[in-house]
């Protein structure tokens, strides 16, 4: 690893962010490092703080090259960007996160077979190109069920199919290219667990439950979630066996859903920063970004320590006013908040961390009492992205 490291001074690229992406440039200004960004369209609110920010297409070799050529290394802070760009800059820069892991998570076959190979329980699924194809398989697979692109990115969506009815409307779905026709998992709750590898080594964070709105928008994220001890240790195994056979450096997280009789089934890999792991702010000793960083420079990993319970609640523009209301009232709550002049309601409008108690459930009751949050948790059957949406 010596020969890889970043030491103070070197340059490190960043690129692919979205609104935590000013999180990991102060982590990196912190650490010492000059910070280069490359975004596809001006972002200063979130960039401000970078040495330099190049703004290009991803398919601008001009810009691109550039970037490359000014950076010591480059990661993404999502895996939101084509592998082929990351590909391209590895001619010009070190790419400590490595090529493999992003084309894995971008391809839903390519994940489940990966998961499949290492012997990871997950939804049996099939291959689909057509509707043709959805009537013939669905009898293998069962109702309900979800019809998926196999190639991940931003705006599509999972359709699901709870009667033969439904298959026709898949015809305005189903456009070109294969699709994943995957079970649906009844459960009764979803987690994620997040972890940081520098290759041999594997530091997870304390285990994270998730509420989400009808339409399946992150409310909150409570940690550290209590499941029984079995669940918890394979939930360990499943991220150490997926960080050893990733080849990846960095930060990632796994989702998980728990069925009503207590099987565990993997919902899929996230590489890079989490809004979710943002918990951890507050409730560990290091942050999701300090330990990128870490990973990033060829140092040792910190050792991760969970230091109280902390809920993470999301704010949303249409609680702008509720929200000003609590942040003269709370001492016990941080706020993070970000420049959304445009936007409809739901737009993310930043994050709200409750702490000061022992007990998660005193959390929770205080934020009932402000109402702010008066929203349902999803319904096992509603419809489901493989990503943990905001």
């Amino acid at each position: 690893m010596s020969g890889d490291a970043l030491y103070p001074g070197n340059t490190l690229g960043i690129i692919s962010i979205d609104q935590n992406g000013s999180a990991l440039i102060a982590a990196a200004k912190k650490a010492g490092f000059n910070v280069a960004v490359y975004v596809s369209r001006p972002q200063p609110e979130i960039t401000k703080m970078a040495d330099f920010t190049i703004v290009g297409a991803y398919n601008d070799k001009d810009k691109l090259t550039e970037f490359g050529e000014n950076c010591d290394a480059i990661i993404y802070q999502t895996p939101m960007v084509d592998s082929q760009v990351i590909r391209f800059l590895s001619q010009f820069a070190a790419i400590p996160q490595g090529v493999n892991g992003l084309e894995i998570v971008q391809d839903r076959l390519m994940e489940r077979a990966f998961l499949d190979q290492i012997n990871i329980n997950i939804a049996p699924y099939v291959t689909v190109v057509g509707l043709d194809d959805v009537y013939q398989s669905i009898d293998s697979i069962g109702y309900p069920a979800l019809l998926k692109p196999i190639q991940r990115g931003l705006g599509e969506q999972s359709m699901m199919i709870k009667r033969q009815s439904d298959i026709g409307r898949a015809a305005d779905f189903i456009d070109t290219g294969t699709y994943l026709l995957e079970s649906w998992i009844d459960h009764t709750a979803e987690y994620t667990m997040t972890a940081a590898t520098e290759g041999d080594k594997v530091e997870i964070y304390p285990l994270a439950k998730l509420q989400f709105s009808d339409d399946r928008k992150l409310i909150s994220v409570a940690t550290p979630a209590i499941v029984d001890d079995d669940i918890l240790t394979e939930m360990q195994r499943i991220v150490r066996s997926v960080a050893k056979s990733l080849e990846y450096r960095g930060v990632f997280a796994l989702n998980f859903y728990v069925t009503p009789n207590g099987s565990l089934y993997v919902k899929n890999i996230e590489l890079g920063l989490t809004s979710v792991a943002n918990v951890y702010d507050s409730s560990a000793n290091v942050t999701q970004y300090e330990e990128q960083i870490r990973a990033t420079a060829g140092m040792p990993l910190h050792i991760i320590r969970s230091l109280q319970p902390a809920l993470l609640m999301v704010i949303r523009k249409k609680q702008e006013a509720a929200i000003q209301r609590q942040w003269l009232l709370k001492d016990n709550w941080q706020f993070r908040l970000f420049d959304v002049t445009n936007g409809d309601d739901d737009s993310l409008l930043g994050f709200t961390w409750v702490t000061g108690s022992n007990s998660l459930d005193e959390l929770e009751d205080q934020v009932d009492d402000t109402e702010v949050w008066d929203q349902p948790i999803a319904p096992n059957d509603a419809p489901q992205d493989d990503d943990n949406d905001l």
